[in-house]
Formats: structure tokens, sequence, C-alpha cells
């Protein structure tokens, strides 16, 4: 979008001999200047709504710039689009005009580095994106400046290998990790259960068995099977039979600095009912 500035210069008419012509061609060329001014003035278009302001800009290459203001006309966020979609750097904005979130955008989709702010301006989360999926290392940060996390993503999934930090710098080795305990009921009721949980304690956690069959592997809830932030599962065993499986977990929880991490037990289960 082009910007004109016009500087006030004192001009000597007695040293300057302007005749007429040129004096209409002067004024010509102002008129010519704020014309062109009037028409970058028309493409930009402010709107009242019901959450305040929005404001319409039309640059040069055609591409459009949305600005969102409050009712007291403090900017909250501003938007590049392109061909219909959200393409170029975006940004959101706190009530005291610092960045909250810094985002690029291509064809509509976040592609790139995507950073979220603090309110006193400090890095919180700086994440990759691929054509709007979460890839390669997630950071977090404390209100201090330190690391706090490096998350792992693929695909945008959460990856194996959640790595956490105190705020002094040192490693935090506080992480869930699946634990398993087998307990035998096959002198009354001809089963073994396996109980999975994890420690530390986590939150929100969903457990999920992976099976292979043909050599590729399946993922089932176990919702139906999860108590108390435990699982059970249950295998039958005849009397005077032994059985065998391998049994392979997965756990997708929150720890207590408020991280997602993903875990996997695998654990073989040899058990006999002598009965």
């Amino acid at each position: 979008m082009k910007i004109i500035i016009f500087e006030q210069t004192k001009i000597n008419m007695k040293s300057i001999n302007l005749t007429k012509t040129s004096l209409i061609l002067f004024y010509l060329v102002l008129i010519h200047l704020f014309s062109s001014c009037d028409d970058i003035l028309k493409k930009r278009n402010l709107i009242k709504t019901k959450k305040g302001y929005k404001e319409y800009v039309v640059t040069e290459a055609r591409d459009s710039i949305v600005i969102n203001y409050n009712k007291n006309k403090k900017k909250l966020s501003q938007y590049m689009f392109k061909d219909g979609y959200f393409d170029g750097q975006a940004y959101t904005y706190y009530d005291n005009g610092k960045v909250q979130y810094d985002i690029l955008y291509y064809k509509g989709y976040k592609h790139g580095i995507v950073k979220w702010y603090f309110e006193n301006g400090l890095l919180f989360r700086e994440t990759q994106y691929d054509m709007g999926k979460r890839i390669g290392i997630q950071k977090k940060y404390y209100k201090s400046g330190a690391l706090l996390a490096e998350i792992p993503y693929g695909n945008d999934k959460v990856q194996e290998g959640l790595k956490e930090y105190n705020e002094d710098g040192t490693r935090n080795h506080d992480t869930p990790q699946i634990k398993v305990k087998e307990i035998d009921k096959t002198v009354f009721e001809n089963k073994v259960i396996l109980e999975f949980y994890l420690e530390p304690i986590a939150y929100k956690i969903k457990y999920s068995i992976i099976e292979t069959r043909n050599g590729k592997e399946y993922e089932y809830s176990l919702k139906e099977q999860t108590k108390k932030k435990k699982v059970y599962l249950e295998y039958n065993i005849n009397p005077g039979n032994v059985r065998i499986e391998d049994v392979k977990i997965k756990a997708e929880a929150k720890t207590k600095l408020g991280n997602p991490i993903v875990l996997y037990k695998s654990y073989k289960l040899v058990a006999e009912n002598k009965m």
C-alpha cells in the first residue's frame, strides 16, 4: 500500500518567477496527488460490529488486510487474505497492545512457525506447522523466559519423547510412566487381570490397546475398561492351561505441568491355571 507524505516547503515567490501557465500546472499536479490519496482511502472500509469495529484495507497487489478493533478502537487482530484464504502474517493482541499470537498462514493453513506470547511480551509457546498440521518439536516456556517443555509432534499428533524442565534449567524427571500389576484370580475365577496405571499422577488419561495383525498395528480404545484412572484387562484361563499374551498399551495424558504426553508399555503375560 502506498503511503504518501507531503513535506511543507517554504517557497520564496520573489526568487521564483512562476508564469500563469506554470502555476496552473502546479495546481493540476496537486489535484492529481490528492485525488490519488482519495483513491487509496476509498480502498479502506471501517465497519461497526457488535464487538467493535472492522477495517478492510486493499493493498496494491489486491490482497486484503482485515483489522478488528474493540469498542475503544484498540486493535484486537489483523489478518491477511489472498484469493479468499488466510495468507501471510496474522496477529492477535492483548488489551495492553502487545502481540498475543503471531501466526503465519499459507493458502488458508497455518504454515511455518506460530508463536504465542505471554502478556508481558515473552514467548510462551512456539509451534511448527506444515499445511495446518503440527510437526517437529513444540517448545513451551515459563513466564521468566526459561524453557519449560519440548513436545514432539508428527502429523499433528503428540509423539513419544516429552522433555520437561524445571525453571532453573535442570531436567524434570517427574513425568508419568505406565506401570503394570498382574492380579492372579485363577483359583476361584479362572482368570488373570492386568492392571495398568500411570505413576506419578497424571490427568485426562486415555488408554488404548495396540494389536498387530498381518504386520499392521490397530488401536482400540479402552474407555470401558478404565476405572479411576486405571485400566483393567481380563484374560480367562481354563484349568490346567497356560496363557501367553503380548500386550501393548498406549496412554495419552496431561502431566502436572500441563503438557501432553504419549506413553507406550509392552508386557508379556505368561500365566498358568494349575487347578
